[in-house]
């Protein structure tokens, strides 16, 4: 706990974002205060800052993101009126894990995977934010061979048993890079926007609305007017890897429902790998909702799935023909437990749990996979409690994924400073005269242009093909 709270705070990561916007008119609590708008109505706030959860409407006048229903406005959306950076409150957000995925990386070393920070509110209602940043490669020229010196960095926090030079150097890898190495700081906006990370939430919080346990999708973008300064912009867009539960049934009414059941019986063969580190599924993100529910059945893939016989044994048919022990709701499992609900919370026990072949899907902590009340002491160091999930099953292959990289015989890749490729701009949305900021700047124009520019990412990565949330 003391290498998180020495390393880094909120104020720190919203600092070093507003930084780089470089706009005198949008500090650190601004922007907070434009990301939890999101989830009010227009007419709640009059903040004026960007876009409100029912600036678009469905023909039954529901607010959707990817013309799916979400739930507007949100309790969230009051942490507007509070300061999330004062330690003294209960809005104050503490950081409780930073985390090493390089094993998203991508298998040609387009980048070198995510790296994140989370933080919880420390009192009232629980709420979580995760920050997860895609790196750029310092040497995009040697390919994966290139992220070696950001592995390199943390294997070598191993060897300090110092908390306060860990969290110094922490804090260094985060907020300033490695400038004579070429390692980005992970702190900057590009590094959250279209074609690279993103920010998630882990939502719970009481008030007027209902207090449904809910996580979301934002991306940041920098909006450009034709005249004046560019200004930053947290964006909601749909939760990946979260189709719609009512895809699976036969009831839906959405015209997307029997594409989806087509797509969904070409992933078959993903879905019945017999390895828990190695199972996915591609979904494009026309079929993605704009939030996943971990209450509820707008999430409860089996349950719609029973409404569909007719799919059941196309699946049944697909698995005989592949010679897979599994039934078609072993799959349906696996699919929820792809989804943020499912990791999360609905897949925890039987029989969802049971995904087939001996694979059972580990359990969260209930709520999160890190605690931010629970803590223990772990070689001298008082840390946050993780998952059995984390513990047991998928840090112990991050592990190998990260020690078989590093142990790598590959030969030194290393170009000059001066030879290496600059990192593209962060994407621009522009505004034109005459143009309103909702109607430019929509949760699906933004998640059409991160499809777009990652359209050309392969997709194995370091650690395998799926992407584990």
């Amino acid at each position: 706990m003391d290498v998180l709270e020495q390393a880094l705070s909120l104020e720190d990561v919203m600092t070093a974002l507003a930084d780089d916007v470089g706009n005198p008119n949008w500090g650190p609590l601004t922007m907070w205060k434009q990301l939890w708008d999101t989830q009010n109505r227009e007419s709640d706030h009059d903040l004026g800052l960007g876009p409100n959860c029912d600036d678009r409407v469905n023909s039954d006048g529901e607010e959707v993101i990817n013309d799916f229903p979400i739930q507007c406005p949100r309790n969230e959306g009051i942490e507007v009126r509070f300061d999330p950076f004062d330690s003294t409150l209960d809005s104050f957000y503490k950081p409780i894990a930073l985390v090493n995925r390089m094993d998203l990386a991508p298998i040609d070393g387009a980048n070198c995977g995510e790296h994140r920070v989370v933080f919880a509110r420390s009192g009232g209602s629980r709420n979580l934010i995760i920050f997860e940043a895609v790196l750029p490669n310092p040497d995009p020229g040697c390919g994966l061979e290139g992220c070696r010196k950001v592995a390199r960095f943390w294997a070598s926090l191993s060897r300090i048993d110092d908390p306060a030079r860990r969290a110094r150097a922490l804090r260094h890898f985060y907020l300033r890079g490695f400038p004579s190495r070429g390692i980005e700081p992970v702190i900057r906006a590009a590094h959250f926007g279209p074609g690279a990370g993103q920010l998630r939430t882990n939502q719970f919080m009481s008030g007027s609305e209902d207090q449904t346990w809910q996580l979301r999708e934002f991306k940041l973008v920098q909006v450009c007017p034709i005249i004046g300064d560019c200004f930053p912009q947290f964006v909601p867009v749909t939760d990946k890897h979260n189709p719609s539960g009512e895809l699976f049934g036969s009831n839906s009414s959405d015209p997307r429902a029997i594409p989806f059941k087509r797509h969904y019986l070409t992933q078959v063969r993903n879905l019945a790998k017999p390895d828990i580190n190695s199972f996915f599924a591609a979904a494009p993100d026309r079929f993605n909702a704009g939030q996943s529910n971990a209450q509820g059945i707008e999430n409860d893939y089996p349950l719609h799935f029973g409404s569909s016989p007719r799919f059941e044994r196309t699946l049944a048919r697909q698995l005989r023909w592949l010679g897979s022990p599994l039934t078609p709701d072993h799959l349906v499992r696996r699919s929820m437990a792809l989804s943020c609900a499912g990791c999360h919370q609905l897949n925890n026990n039987p029989p969802a749990n049971d995904l087939g072949e001996g694979v059972v899907w580990p359990a969260s902590l209930g709520f999160v996979h890190v605690s931010e009340f629970q803590t223990e002491v772990i070689n001298g160091s008082e840390q946050f409690v993780i998952s059995p999930a984390l513990e047991d099953v998928f840090i112990p292959h991050r592990e190998r994924v990260f020690e078989d990289y590093l142990n790598d015989e590959c030969d030194e890749c290393e170009t000059a400073l001066s030879d290496r490729f600059d990192p593209p701009p962060p994407p621009v949305i522009m505004l034109e005269d005459g143009d309103h900021l909702e109607d430019v700047l929509t949760s699906d124009s933004v998640g059409a242009l991160d499809s777009e520019l990652k359209s050309g990412l392969p997709a194995d990565s370091l650690g395998g093909v799926r992407t584990v949330h």
